[in-house]
C-alpha cells in the first residue's frame, strides 16, 4: 500500500515536499561575527550640556564618548556616540546662604549593533558656594541677610568622566 501512495503523483509530490522541509529545517543561518566587550573596559566620556541644581531627579543627561572603544581589535563604540546618564539628586540653593547641589551618574551607551551596554562608575556631585557666614553677618547688621541665597550646583559641559562597562556584553559585528 505504501508503494502505491509513493508511486502516485500526489504521493511523489508530498514525499518531495516533506524531504525539502526536513532538508531546509536542518540548516541554520550562519551566525554573524560576535565579539565580547568585557566588564571593566574603560569608556571615557564628556558631559554634553550643563547640569545644575535646578534640574529634577530622574532627568536624562547626555555624555559623548571621547575615544573609540574596542573589543578584540574591533571598534564597538565609536567616538562621538552618545551615552545616557541621570540626575540622581538635585537640591536648589536656598535662603540663608544654603548652596544648591546636583549629583549625576552615567547609565548606558549603545554599541554599533544597537545593543545597550550598561555602564558603571562613581556618581559626580557639584555643590554651589555656601554664603552662610555672609548671610548671618548681613542679617545681624541690617536684618535682610537671611534673604541671600547660596550658589547653585553646576557641572559644566566638557567635564570628563571615566565609566566602565558593567557586565560582559556580546556585540554583533
Amino acid at each position: 500500500m505504501f508503494t502505491k501512495i509513493v508511486n502516485s503523483k500526489r504521493g511523489k509530490f508530498t514525499a518531495l515536499l516533506l524531504a525539502c522541509v526536513v532538508l531546509l529545517s536542518s540548516f541554520t543561518a550562519p551566525a554573524g561575527n560576535v565579539v565580547v566587550l568585557k566588564a571593566g573596559t574603560m569608556v571615557s566620556l564628556e558631559l554634553v550640556n550643563e547640569v545644575n541644581s535646578k534640574m529634577s531627579p530622574g532627568q536624562t543627561v547626555d555624555f559623548r564618548v571621547m575615544s573609540d572603544v574596542k573589543a578584540d581589535g574591533v571598534v564597538v563604540i565609536p567616538a562621538g556616540s552618545i551615552a545616557k546618564g541621570q540626575v540622581l539628586n538635585a537640591s536648589k540653593n536656598k535662603m540663608l546662604g544654603t548652596p544648591g547641589e546636583v549629583t549625576i551618574q552615567v547609565k548606558s551607551v549603545n554599541a554599533i549593533d544597537g545593543t545597550r551596554i550598561p555602564l558603571s562608575g562613581s556618581s559626580f556631585t557639584s555643590e554651589g558656594d555656601s554664603k552662610l557666614v555672609t548671610s548671618l553677618v548681613l542679617t545681624f547688621l541690617c536684618g535682610f541677610g537671611f534673604l541671600m541665597k547660596g550658589g547653585a550646583g553646576i557641572i559644566t559641559p566638557g567635564t570628563t568622566f571615566d565609566a566602565t562597562v558593567a557586565s560582559n556584553t556580546d556585540i554583533a559585528i
